[in-house]
């Protein structure tokens, strides 16, 4: 059985909870296949400026540890998760992206992870970003915050698949083939080995989620925080 999951456009309380929910409910309906789908110019661009600017961090630890958790059950949960991304991909819609098994992004997406640019950390979501590239490519596209081409993101991992806009459906149905014939049973298994494997990936969560809202907590950032959340509302 497969259901698509809908990726907002940005990250606040009502569609972290939504999102949240829906990707709880997998296993309970005994899904084979999660198909995470955002909008035609934007998967994701992660957490809302506007919220973060204007609350204090401790408003919204809940709502960041509920990120945390979804990106974990992508991670983990008895199901095969595939994101089909079109136009940008930055900052916490990259941790979606890397969270899931498969990735497929059409040929003319970009992706970035700008939190340095803001001073902040991409600490709720490396767990998820290992998943799927090597510490020394986060450092790269943390350190530099370049929107990064397709290419690339075939390149380091990130993704499986790059296609014309217009095959994606068709490298879906490719990937969901492949994948067919792995017992439903052992798929949960096989992902919580990986997961727990090498380095405790739930210490880093929790100690990423502590730094960042550390980081919110610096009168500096938060400045810097409004004054963009002011420039959008312009």
């Amino acid at each position: 059985m497969q259901r698509e999951i809908n990726i907002p456009r940005s990250l606040n309380p009502q569609t972290i909870a939504g999102l949240a929910k829906q990707i709880d409910q997998l296993e309970k309906d005994n899904i084979r296949y999660a198909v995470l789908k955002g909008s035609a110019d934007v998967f994701c661009e992660g957490l809302d400026i506007k919220w973060i600017a204007n609350n204090d961090p401790s408003a919204f630890k809940n709502e960041i540890l509920l990120f945390a958790n979804a990106l974990k059950k992508l991670q983990i949960g008895k199901f095969i998760s595939i994101a089909v991304a079109t136009g940008d991909i930055s900052g916490g819609g990259l941790g979606l992206l890397c969270a899931c098994d498969h990735v497929i992004i059409e040929d003319k997406t970009n992706f970035s992870l700008p939190e340095g640019l803001l001073g902040l950390v991409p600490g709720v979501i490396f767990p998820a970003l290992l998943n799927k590239v090597s510490a020394q490519v986060v450092k790269k596209m943390f350190l530099s915050g370049l929107k990064y081409p397709a290419s690339k993101a075939l390149e380091w991992g990130v993704a499986d698949d790059v296609v014309k806009k217009e095959d994606l459906q068709i490298a879906l149905e490719n990937a969901m083939s492949r994948m067919k014939s792995c017992k439903h049973n052992a798929i949960g298994d096989f992902k919580n080995l990986l997961y727990n494997s090498q380095f405790d990936r739930d210490k880093l969560s929790n100690d990423g989620m502590d730094l960042l809202v550390k980081k919110l907590l610096d009168p500096e950032i938060k400045e810097r925080l409004i004054s963009i959340a002011e420039f959008m509302e312009d």
